[in-house]
C-alpha cells in the first residue's frame, strides 16, 4: 500500500528550497537580474520561479546551483 503524500510538508520544502536559493543569490550579492541573465532566462521568468508561480524543474534547480556555486543538496537541507 503506498502512503498518500502529504502536500502541505512538500510545499513546506519546496519553499525552504526556494529561500535557499534567494539567501544565496543575495549573499553573492547577485540581483535577480542578474541572475535570470546568467540562466539565461527573462527577469520575469526568473521571478516566478523565486516566488514560486512557476515550478521549479531538477534541470533548473541544477542550473540555479551551478551558478550559485553550491552542490545541489544545499538546496535540500
Amino acid at each position: 500500500m503506498r502512503k498518500s503524500i502529504d502536500t502541505q510538508s512538500v510545499d513546506y520544502q519546496i519553499n525552504n528550497v526556494l529561500k535557499q536559493i534567494v539567501y544565496r543569490r543575495k549573499r553573492l550579492g547577485l540581483t535577480q537580474t542578474e541572475l535570470a541573465e546568467k540562466l539565461d532566462i527573462t527577469l520575469s521568468g526568473y521571478y516566478k520561479i523565486e516566488k514560486g508561480k512557476t515550478k521549479l524543474d531538477f534541470r533548473r534547480m541544477l542550473e540555479i546551483s551551478e551558478v550559485l556555486d553550491v552542490e545541489i543538496n544545499y538546496f535540500l537541507k
